[in-house]
C-alpha cells in the first residue's frame, strides 16, 4: 500500500505485487531470438498424444470386420435354397440367417454349397416362402474399410 504524499485528500493507491511479478516473468523471455519456454505439462501431453496415435494406427491395421452377403432365397419347411452370386462361397456349417419380407430373421446353418446354390437348414419352419439368406462372405481389414483408396 502506498500513500501519495503530494495529493491533498490523502488518497490511498494500491499496487498489485502479483501483477508486477507476472510482468517481470513475461518480459524476461522476450529478448529477440530467444526460444519461448514451454510449460512442463506440454511435453507430457505431446508424449501421451503420440502414444495414443500409435495405438490407434496399430489397432486400425490389425482389426478386421466380418462381411456378409445377402442372397435371394426360397424356404420350404426346414430348408432354404438361395441362388449363389459370384465371389467367395460360404463354408459348410457356417452360421447364416433367413430374413423374410417382413424383416423377421431366423437362424440357419449352411449344409450344402454348389456352384450356383447355397442350401441351409433352418432352426424352425417359417411361414413366408420367399426371403433372403444372409451368409458370411469373409473378413476385411478395418483400414481398408475406412480408407478404401489405400488398397
Amino acid at each position: 500500500m502506498k500513500i501519495d504524499r503530494n495529493s491533498d485528500d490523502r488518497e490511498i493507491r494500491h499496487e498489485s505485487v502479483f501483477r508486477q511479478r507476472w510482468r517481470d516473468r513475461q518480459s524476461a523471455a522476450t529478448r529477440p531470438g530467444e526460444v519461448i519456454r514451454q510449460q512442463g505439462w506440454v511435453d507430457a501431453g505431446l508424449f501421451a498424444l503420440s502414444v495414443l496415435s500409435t495405438a490407434g494406427v496399430v489397432t486400425v491395421c490389425t482389426i478386421s470386420i466380418a462381411q456378409t452377403e445377402t442372397l435371394p432365397a426360397v424356404a420350404e419347411g426346414m430348408s432354404v435354397t438361395a441362388i449363389r452370386a459370384d465371389g467367395t462361397p460360404p463354408a459348410q456349417g457356417a452360421a447364416a440367417q433367413f430374413r423374410d419380407p417382413s424383416g423377421t430373421t431366423q437362424g440357419a446353418v449352411v449344409v450344402e454349397v454348389t456352384a450356383t446354390e447355397v442350401r441351409a437348414r433352418l432352426e424352425r419352419p417359417v411361414a413366408a416362402p420367399a426371403g433372403e439368406l444372409v451368409v458370411p462372405k469373409g473378413r476385411q481389414r478395418l483400414i481398408s474399410v475406412l480408407l478404401p483408396r489405400l488398397r
